[in-house]
């Protein structure tokens, strides 16, 4: 069994990592979370991104998105 992430546009699926396989499978799709607001504004505005930036762009800003808790100043 293999597993890799995927984006679901409403139309298509765009594989975020390469697909591990060449032959005929048998797959099952799992929807696990809608993606934010800002991911589809910003998949919207460039329409152009490979698996391999939509991981970074998730990776900054969830890394983003507590930057200030627990700050003082």
């Amino acid at each position: 069994m293999y597993a890799i992430k995927a984006i679901y546009d409403g139309t298509n699926f765009k594989p975020m990592q390469p697909i591990p396989v060449k032959e005929d499978y048998e797959v099952v799709i799992t929807f696990t979370e809608p993606l934010s607001r800002k991911q589809r504004d910003v998949m919207e505005f460039f329409n152009n991104w490979n698996g391999e930036e939509l991981l970074d762009m998730k990776a900054i800003m969830d890394e983003r998105q507590n930057f200030s808790l627990g700050r003082t100043q």
